[in-house]
């Protein structure tokens, strides 16, 4: 368990910059898009039956980012805009860093686990994205939103939480 305490406002603005880095206009936001401008490859594995509970890591020695297989679409994206935002914080540098599960229970109270977790929902749900089509689509679902970002129900749940 880390001491230091998540910077939300520092990942907030990353996930602006790159959002306007790569001209991104409009959800959906696909992170295995992005991750090319960062000089990292995206890799869809199948792990073993012995990591079967990894949903993705980012190996910097490989400039490249694995993303579980098995899981959904929208989980893979949200796996690969979280393990961008580990990148592009640094937090590869730091020795408590570790691959994300799939059951992230056990990595609450990591710091690091928390920004890049806030990286990923700025980055693929945007506050302003949201608050645009929020505005145009008053009595959408929680999951018509997701369908239009690219994320799951749950992510939109959360972001709309911090408007």
């Amino acid at each position: 368990m880390s001491l230091e305490k998540p910077d939300y406002n520092a990942v907030k603005q990353l996930a602006k910059e790159v959002l306007k880095q790569n001209m991104v206009a409009r959800p959906p936001v696909i992170a295995s898009r992005l991750a090319p401008s960062y000089g990292l490859k995206v890799y869809r594995v199948q792990f073993n039956e012995d990591h079967e509970d990894i949903a993705g890591f980012i190996d910097t020695d490989e400039m490249a980012i694995a993303v579980n297989a098995e899981d959904p679409p929208v989980r893979q994206n949200f796996t690969i805009a979280h393990e961008l935002g580990h990148f592009l914080r640094g937090h590869h540098l730091n020795e408590g860093y570790s691959v994300l599960l799939r059951d992230t229970t056990q990595m609450e109270n990591n710091y690091m686990e928390k920004e890049a977790n806030w990286f990923a929902g700025n980055l693929l749900v945007p506050e302003i994205f949201l608050r645009e089509y929020l505005e145009l689509y008053p009595y959408a679902t929680d999951a018509q939103f997701a369908k239009w970002f690219g994320v799951s129900a749950e992510v939109i749940r959360i972001r709309r939480q911090y408007l």
